[in-house]
């Protein structure tokens, strides 16, 4: 259509063991931009002076096994200052002291560093192509093959994106067995809130109101997805870049995570990802993001506006 610039067999065939594997050598942000305009600290963003990054960057790397190389370094700045000015703090020395002895603020400063806010069918234009052109592809080829569709939504923070292209195949009435759909987050508390499935009323905005009324049940100030969409939904902890991906995807979503990286981590993820999927899968970026050059090689771009590609075959 143009070119772009810019677990068990129940869910995908690969499952990785978290429980075994190293620590995650770097996070998974939220699918949203980085809230810079709550950071109001005086050594805010790029002004955070580099010795004290670095501070810590070791203490999370020693105590919590957490890596902060190729991150953009300005995008976790700001999220620093945030947590900082959050404990009352105008003096990062002591900050690092705090942080050096407390392991509950190294817990907050790590959920800190993944914010965690979406909405159900967040960008709306790219679900309309996903359900009137890409599901519909998908879904014949599997009930022609009797072959398991699979998704995989990265960064999945709790759960609306994933539980979305639930909606939508339950909409399109997909036989539920053949249906495998893999949500991903490093966080375990966001992971957590996504497995119960409640929802305050701004995240389901973007949901219609027929598929509202018949999916979701008011729980005081919170709406409650059926249990019927969240037993489709199978979520794990996983980091993109530390953990083995989740092989022979149909489809893969990663929105809005690309851009807190660096462009050699960027290509590090364009190749997993290519690695994932089965070929002629798709896959989908933040509107904000391009693919790298070194990955297009990997990718024919079907929908520039969207950053929807579909993988070549006979490409590695």
């Amino acid at each position: 259509m143009g070119n772009c610039t810019g677990v068990s067999e129940a869910a995908l065939t690969i499952l990785p063991d978290t429980n075994n594997t190293p620590a995650a050598t770097g996070f998974s942000l939220s699918q949203d931009e980085d809230p810079e305009d709550s950071c109001r600290s005086p050594f805010i963003g790029s002004d955070l002076e580099d010795a004290v990054y670095g501070q810590i960057a070791t203490i999370l790397q020693e105590q919590q096994n957490f890596y902060l190389e190729g991150y953009k370094v300005p995008c976790i700045k700001r999220r620093l200052a945030v947590r900082i000015r959050a404990v009352g703090g105008n003096d990062p020395d002591a900050y690092i002291e705090l942080l050096r002895e407390n392991m509950h603020e190294q817990e907050q400063l790590l959920a800190t560093l993944s914010i965690h806010v979406s909405q159900f069918f967040r960008n709306g234009s790219v679900f309309k192509v996903l359900e009137k052109q890409i599901l519909p592809e998908l879904l014949e080829i599997s009930r022609h093959s009797s072959s398991k569709l699979r998704i995989w939504s990265v960064g999945c923070a709790n759960g609306e994106e994933p539980y979305s292209l639930a909606l939508l195949c339950q909409k399109q009435r997909y036989q539920e067995d053949l249906l495998s759909i893999v949500g991903t987050d490093l966080s375990p508390e966001a992971l957590t809130r996504a497995k119960r499935g409640f929802f305050p009323p701004e995240r389901v905005q973007g949901v219609p109101e027929e598929m509202l009324a018949d999916f979701f049940i008011k729980s005081g100030q919170q709406y409650r997805l059926i249990e019927q969409i969240r037993e489709r939904v199978q979520f794990f902890r996983h980091d993109i870049i530390a953990d083995q991906p989740f092989y022979r995807a149909n489809l893969i979503l990663c929105r809005n995570l690309l851009i807190y990286f660096s462009r050699a981590q960027q290509q590090q993820i364009m190749e997993i990802l290519a690695a994932a999927l089965l070929p002629g899968g798709y896959l989908v970026l933040g509107r904000a993001e391009t693919m790298a050059l070194g990955s297009r090689k990997l990718f024919v771009c079907i929908d520039p506006a969207e950053r929807i590609y579909r993988r070549l075959p006979g490409t590695a």
